[in-house]
This record gives structure tokens, sequence and C-alpha cells, in this order.
């Protein structure tokens, strides 16, 4: 297979949609190919090859690799849809990065835009810096945010973080914004770092661990005394994994449960330190 980098040598003026940019569309083209693929700058159409220089490494990884050198942070939709593959962003991406992606991975070695990992379906998605509003949530008009794959974002994540959530893990080592969880009805979320006004509102079903004590406490959900030891030894090594914070848990007694949103009959759950 082959490895496939781009390095950016114009910063565009304006934003880019750099949807068609997927490993294993640019795996089956050259590089005078790769450089001849439009792009949209505006509305004025332009070629890859008047933003990047194109490198091509042949036979060393097993899947197609896309790396993107200097900061994409306007450029969106990097990854869009994604289904093979492995991407790899060497500064800041742009908004929307996996946004309806269902298989591969995507590594941003900086910060994220907006809308990150929204409707994501599967594979994984690592930000070692800080996400936008609505990651791992709905498009706009949508109703359902994140259906599975993992979500993990190494420093802080903005408001609605989870929204009309599905299924899946994001996990956050930083804090998030209000409204994390918001409408959320599976899957989980959990969070090293503190949270914003209104967590899991409107919540129907599905976990948010909070591992910081002081959080907003709300009285749309109430303690409640269920057994949890099972589901709380099989979250735990999947969270584990991730290290940080969350390497602790595998020590940590069961936590507070707390059930509700009670304002939509909801049946999910917050979990705090015990």
């Amino acid at each position: 297979m082959k490895r496939i980098t781009l390095r950016l040598t114009h910063a565009p003026a304006l934003r880019i949609d750099a949807r068609e940019l997927l490993p294993a569309r640019l795996a089956q083209l050259d590089a005078r190919d790769i450089s001849a693929l439009a792009l949209w700058h505006g509305a004025e159409r332009i070629n890859v090859g008047d933003l990047f220089a194109v490198d091509i490494e042949e036979g060393k990884p097993h899947v197609p690799q896309l790396v993107f050198e200097g900061d994409m942070q306007r450029f969106d939709r990097l990854g869009s849809r994604m289904d093979a593959g492995h991407i790899l962003i060497n500064g800041n991406a742009g908004d929307y990065v996996g946004a309806q992606m269902s298989a591969g991975t995507i590594v941003v070695d900086g910060d994220g835009g907006s809308f990150a990992a929204c409707e994501l379906s599967g594979g994984r998605i690592e930000i070692r810096g800080n996400a936008g509003d609505f990651a791992g949530a709905a498009l706009p008009g949508d109703m359902d945010g994140m259906r599975g794959g993992t979500l993990v974002i190494h420093g802080d994540a903005g408001a609605r973080l989870g929204d009309r959530m599905r299924r899946g893990t994001a996990i956050v080592f930083g804090c998030a914004g209000a409204f994390v969880a918001s409408r959320m009805v599976a899957g989980t979320i959990a969070i090293a770092g503190r949270v914003g006004e209104h967590p899991a509102y409107g919540m129907r079903r599905g976990s948010l661990l909070l591992l910081e004590s002081a959080w907003p406490a709300t009285q749309r959900f109430a303690e409640n005394s269920s057994d949890i030891d099972v589901f709380w030894r099989l979250l735990v090594p999947t969270l584990a994994r991730e290290g940080g914070a969350f390497a602790m848990l595998s020590r940590a007694h069961a936590p507070r449960r707390l059930r509700g949103d009670a304002a939509v009959q909801g049946k999910g759950e917050i979990l705090l330190p015990g």
C-alpha cells in the first residue's frame, strides 16, 4: 500500500472542502493525478497541486495512509465519509473532521474545529489538542449523532459534546463545555475534567461518566441504588486502555449513579466518583 504525504506549501485565503482527499481514493492515483484533483476555494476551482507538494512512498503500510503536513485549520471535512485507511494530520484541522466516517483511523496532532466526528459510525478519531463545539453530535437538521466508533480528545471539548449521540464511546481528558450529552439516546461519554452547565440535558438513555467531583448539580437526575458492578467491570477496561486519569479506574470503587433526565422520562445515567 501507499503512504501519501500532502505538504502544505500555500495556505488558502478561504476555506476548502477537502472531503475528496481520502486515503483509499488517493492510493489508486500517482502523484501527477493527485496534484490535478480539483478543490473548491470559495467560487474558484483550484488543484491540489496549487496548495500541496505531493510525495508517495510505496509498500510500507498495510493500509493506505494519507499524511497532511502543515496547518489544516482552513480545510473542512478531512476524512469525511471515510471507510478505510489512516489519516494523520500534523497540525490543526478544520470543521467536520471525520464527519460520517464508518471505518479507519484519523489522528489530529493539534486542534480540531467544530462538529468533529459528527455522525461517526465506526473507526477511531483521536484529537491530541482541543475540539470545538458539537463533537460527536448530529449534523444540523439530522436526528442522530455519533452511532459507533471511538472519539478521543486529549484536550478540552466545546459545547454540546455528544448531542443526540446513539452509540459509541467519546473520551475527553480535559474539560467539556455546556450541554454535554444533551439529548443523548445511547452510548458512553467519559470526561476527566470539569463540565459546563446543563450536563445530560434531555438525556433518554446512555452513560455520562464524570471523574471530576465538582460538577453542576441538577434536579433533573435522582440518586439510584441499582447494582451496576457488572456494567462497571465491563466499562473500566475499555476506558483504562486510554491511559491518563482513566487508567486509575481499575482501582476505583463503583461510582455513584444518578438516573434521568426526569423531564423527558429518560433512563440515562450520570456516573460520579464514589
